[in-house]
């Protein structure tokens, strides 16, 4: 790669955060703290949070990052971006995030936001997924073994997709956390039945650690 290149593609990854960036500002509301990835083996994924409001009351935690780099073949989109969502409540403050219990959805979202480029697995909406590369051992006080990526639908469907200045079209995945018989019932009754179950209980990227299990 020439000089030219190298400043092409700096300058663009720099375009694509600050586009992020405004994304969030403008359908979430302000960013409070960027919580920044200093070293990474293939992305650094920035998160971005978005402290409760009146309006909306609950912590928005958002990736940026992901989308330097296309996603492997196989992807149902070409750049994404993670979303989750905590409770009002959830300690965010510098002593609880040295904690386990407090710090596992900022782990969770920079390990899944490595493995389409670190291990190569294809994203989609409606996967799925239990991979041993997931913190999930941070998160076992509240139960949770699987992922399923879906819409973020505690946000106005106009932040879903994102079309920055200098041509990527950036899609939003929600994180929804998952008991180990909501990730069976996706095995074996499918993603559609197990969404369904979801949905009744309105299970999204909400976090909600105490919660029924919807199968």
């Amino acid at each position: 790669m020439s000089s030219d290149d190298a400043t092409a593609v700096a300058v663009a990854n720099v375009e694509t955060a600050a586009a992020v960036l405004e994304h969030i500002r403008e359908h979430i509301g302000a960013v409070d703290t960027v919580f920044h990835e200093i070293e990474s083996d293939s992305v650094a994924i920035d998160i971005h949070h978005v402290p409760p409001t009146p309006e909306r009351n609950c912590h928005t935690l958002i990736t940026s990052g992901m989308s330097d780099q296309p996603m492997p073949a196989g992807s149902g989109v070409q750049f994404g971006e993670l979303v989750m969502c905590l409770p009002a409540d959830w300690p965010m403050d510098e002593e609880a995030l040295e904690r386990d219990a407090s710090a596992w959805p900022l782990e969770m979202l920079r390990a899944l936001g490595r493995l389409p480029y670190a291990h190569g697995v294809a994203f989609d909406f409606g996967l799925c997924t239990d991979n041993l590369t997931l913190p999930f051992d941070m998160a076992k006080d509240a139960g949770f073994t699987g992922v399923l990526l879906a819409p973020p639908v505690t946000i106005p469907d106009a932040f879903w997709c994102l079309q920055t200045g200098n041509g990527k079209v950036i899609d939003f995945f929600g994180i929804v956390m998952l008991y180990p018989q909501e990730l069976d019932c996706a095995r074996y009754d499918g993603v559609v039945a197990l969404a369904r179950a979801l949905d009744r209980l309105s299970v999204n990227e909400l976090v909600q650690a105490e919660r029924v299990p919807a199968v």
